[in-house]
């Protein structure tokens, strides 16, 4: 284990003596289980070395992270759902010496030495040269899986720990807290829920159950669970599901990231949470900043409906205009620019990368661009580069366009969060039906979420490139 009062590890010997996870069937996870198993091999073999980690919201599964952690490892959280062809060419990139995986694609690495299976997840050895990571880097997350060319964000120990300290802070949370999981580990926000209630010493409610599962519901009223977080499509489909309607006794928080949600949506929950004697929270974030960089506090969640809030405890946040200048004119709109310690380390493309120091120094440039109003709470109004967060996930709206390219289509992206338009070149509504079928599929994806257009031309610049900004729906002809 990590010898450091900045470590998140040392949270599982402080809270031994309590509840880590509980799950639908009664199964239990204790914080010593957890510091037990990582001070015995093999995870004690994995001190400092890359770990590939597949994991979903099952508590074998979390136990295997949660023991990396406190061995020291350097876990590289790989989303469940990817291919083997991915997942191989990932590996090549990485050269990761251990995988902890399901039991069911331990085929996958047929020249893997599997040096433990438990409870369906086994710790593979895959006998890679092993390779000194930075002593400061604690974790690999991707800022986003979706579309097939992720980059990996290399987070600190520090970072870890800040961004739980301060998301811990800020929602006031306790040991008497019992979230309920309803996003995946591999993605940022999810794992913050998690390293944030392992910070206060609460109790996860662990399920892979969705919404639309009575299970779920269940699990909710018999583990009394007290909070969950979602992204502007679960609070989308919460809605359908007449959620403000239901008997929840036990439930005091609702939190929402992942995108911007629609104000009037965000003022239905907020009323309700205030009506209710509950609290709202709306957060931003990014990964390249752990998880989150401000919140909008659930006693201006009505009023300030809309608004990312102010900066979490320990960061600060600034505007600075297209020459790089800061600037502090009130209403007036310039790049979202945020410094403090969960600011992670810089990116990874490969192995190579690992053994970087810190290449941020605590300040991050966002990429998007807000304004503040004369209260100081910031409202996102733009975003500099093509990126769009869909159900959560950042997608480059460019790497979409690359993928049609690839496949016969000329085609340029734009649209919103959670909300795709695809302007494709010359083409029929048979062909649009594939472009569609294409791009969901890639994305993983509702077929609601994207449209296709026929256009016979981009807008261009004077010096031939094209105009996102200016693509629109009148421009071309809705075929799907």
């Amino acid at each position: 284990m990590k010898d450091d009062s900045t470590s998140i590890a040392n949270y599982f010997v402080k809270h031994k003596a309590k509840n880590l996870c509980v799950n639908a069937k009664g199964e239990l996870l204790t914080y010593l289980d957890v510091y037990q198993k990582a001070i015995k091999p093999p995870f004690t073999a994995t001190n400092r070395q890359l770990v590939f980690c597949i994991v979903e919201n099952e508590i074998s599964a979390l136990s295997g992270y949660f023991a990396l952690l406190v061995a020291n490892a350097v876990p590289m959280m790989v989303a469940v759902t990817i291919s083997t062809e991915k997942l191989h060419h990932l590996a090549s990139s990485y050269r990761p010496h251990f995988i902890w995986l399901p039991e069911a694609r331990r085929k996958e690495f047929e020249r893997a030495d599997c040096m433990l299976s438990q409870d369906g997840y086994c710790l593979l050895n895959l006998h890679n040269p092993e390779r000194r990571c930075h002593d400061s880097l604690a974790l690999l997350l991707a800022t986003s899986g979706s579309t097939g060319n992720p980059k990996y964000v290399r987070l600190s120990h520090r970072n870890l720990y800040s961004n739980a300290e301060s998301i811990a802070k800020f929602l006031e949370l306790t040991s008497n807290e019992v979230p309920i999981t309803t996003l995946p580990p591999s993605y940022s926000y999810g794992l913050s829920i998690i390293h944030s209630h392992i910070f206060v010493g609460a109790t996860l409610a662990i399920t892979n159950k969705t919404f639309f599962d009575r299970d779920f519901w269940n699990f909710f009223h018999d583990i009394q669970a007290t909070s969950m977080g979602g992204v502007p499509y679960h609070y989308e489909m919460l809605k359908k599901l007449r959620f403000t309607s239901m008997n929840l006794p036990s439930l005091r928080t609702l939190t929402q990231a992942g995108g911007g949600m629609d104000t009037k949506l965000t003022m239905e929950y907020a009323s309700y949470c205030e009506s209710s004697g509950r609290r709202f929270f709306s957060m931003y974030g990014q990964t390249e900043a752990t998880a989150r960089m401000s919140y909008l506090p659930s006693s201006e969640a009505t009023f300030k409906a809309g608004s990312i809030g102010i900066a979490i405890p320990g960061g600060k946040f600034w505007l600075e205009d297209k020459s790089g200048q800061i600037f502090d004119c009130a209403d007036s709109p310039g790049e979202l620019v945020y410094q403090g310690p969960n600011v992670s380390m810089g990116y990874a493309d490969s192995y190579e990368d690992l053994e970087k120091s810190d290449e941020r120094h605590g300040v991050l440039r966002t990429g998007d661009i807000a304004r503040r109003d004369g209260d100081g709470y910031y409202f996102i109004v733009g975003r500099r580069k093509r990126f769009i967060k869909l159900y959560g996930n950042r997608v480059s709206l460019s790497d979409i366009d690359g993928l049609l390219f690839e496949s016969g289509y000329v085609a340029a992206c734009a649209g919103q969060d959670n909300y795709l338009e695809v302007y494709a070149l010359n083409i029929d509504a048979e062909k649009a039906k594939l472009v569609k079928k294409l791009v969901v599929g890639s994305l993983h994806i509702a077929q609601s979420a994207v449209s296709v257009y026929g256009v016979t031309e981009f807008p261009r610049s004077d010096s031939g490139k094209i105009q996102y900004s200016e693509l629109q729906s009148q421009l071309g002809i809705l075929l799907t």
